[in-house]
């Protein structure tokens, strides 16, 4: 046994038990970093040479893996930009030079510039490859192209009345509705429906109501009425029991003054009671706006949230996939970089066959448990200090080998 290899022995001890508390130090400090992976040390003997009469000590190495495919809790915010991937798969993200990395650091926000950028600085790219970019300036306006208008006709309704003027509305109107409509400038424009009964059939013997049939007319704020653009449907047919006839005409067509063509549905009326009543009333089209938030859904799709209560698609978020994320190279900012170990990745939206789902609303936090950490530490601690005991033996021995005459 050499007493100079057992010095050599410790001092490998010393320093693979150093490394072992400088990964330590590192998970402790990183405990509450969004996405971060903790970091173990790993033990292996290089033996050295011997036989049965003797033993030649050798030293002991390290090494140091993340544990990137372990999974973080998820901490919930109430920013819907924050995401966190539930199950297999990084974001893919872009440094201030266009470098492509992979993260699971979720915490964006949207920057001067519109674009969803994490703390480490890094951009959020979209499906196409370009940063998740939301314009929150420019206002958008949509006209109003279809409806859906459900009202209740009273069936005491007397029938016939006259038919008013072609230029006008009906002489004595039975019912009138107004629903909000808007121009192709995103204008408010009020048009009122108007409900008239043309006619009523009876039974000649039981005197029960057979049917009935109501005309349906569109005046703009004026009063005048809106010609129909063809085919215009005007008139709504009933049966006795006051649903809609088989064959009716359930669509209303009319053009909004200085907008589009908006196709009302009347599938939902009825005429029933001695009351009329409006049930249902919805109309598209809004006023122009900007973005007030951002809704991102579990597939990755990008809605902006407008003034007006609107919603638009802007963007679709992909995520990619490694055979061996445990091979990854990690980066400065939490990101990492593809390797021969970890394989090409795979691309792929949130929710597709081998991918994660996309949480909003979310981050991932460190898989760092700290009390394991803390008895790492410990055991760290204590192993370095015995390697110190071996190391001052061994030189003892050496200093009263020195002093042999």
């Amino acid at each position: 046994m050499g007493l100079y290899g057992i010095m050599n022995t410790s001092v490998s001890g010393m320093n693979a038990q150093s490394n072992k508390l400088s990964t330590v130090a590192d998970n402790i400090s990183n405990a509450n970093t969004v996405g971060y992976k903790r970091y173990k040390t790993a033990f292996s003997s290089l033996v050295g040479s011997g036989g049965s009469s003797g033993h030649e000590s050798g030293i002991v190495n390290t090494t140091v893996v993340q544990s990137v495919r372990q999974q973080g809790a998820f901490n919930f915010t109430s920013r819907g930009t924050d995401l966190a991937i539930n199950g297999n798969g990084f974001f893919q993200v872009e440094d201030s030079q266009g470098g492509t990395y992979f993260t699971r650091a979720g915490d964006f926000v949207l920057d001067k510039n519109g674009q969803m950028v994490n703390s480490g600085g890094y951009k959020l790219l979209s499906a196409g490859g370009a940063p998740v970019t939301v314009d929150l300036n420019t206002p958008v306006w949509q006209a109003s192209s279809q409806g859906e208008l459900g009202v209740n006709l009273a069936s005491n309704t007397p029938a016939p009345l006259a038919p008013g003027p072609t230029t006008g509305l009906p002489t004595g109107f039975d019912y009138k509705t107004s629903i909000s409509t808007f121009d192709q400038n995103g204008n408010a424009v009020k048009i009122d429906i108007v409900y008239t009964k043309k006619s009523e059939s009876v039974d000649p013997v039981t005197g029960d109501i057979t049917g009935s049939e109501w005309l349906v007319e569109a005046a703009d704020e004026t009063g005048a009425k809106i010609a129909f653009p063809a085919p215009g449907v005007t008139t709504l047919q009933f049966s006795g029991d006051g649903k809609l006839a088989a064959g009716s005409p359930t669509d209303f067509v009319f053009k909004v003054p200085n907008g589009e063509n908006v196709t009302l549905d009347l599938s939902k009326t009825v005429t029933a009671g001695e009351k009329f009543s409006v049930n249902k009333v919805d109309v598209d089209g809004y006023k122009p706006s900007t973005i007030q938030n951002i809704r991102i859904e579990s597939d990755g799709r990008v809605f902006g949230v407008y003034g007006s209560s609107a919603e638009k698609l802007l963007d679709q978020i992909q995520i990619v996939n490694f055979s061996n994320p445990d091979g990854l190279q990690a980066k400065s900012g939490n990101v990492y970089a593809a390797t021969d170990a970890s394989g090409d990745p795979a691309v792929g939206f949130p929710g597709d066959n081998g991918f994660g789902s996309l949480y909003s609303g979310a981050v991932e936090g460190s898989n760092v448990d700290l009390a394991a950490e803390l008895t790492e530490m410990v055991q760290a601690q204590r192993t370095y200090s015995a390697n110190t005991k071996v190391f001052n033996a061994s030189s003892e021995l050496l200093q009263e080998l020195n002093n042999l005459r």
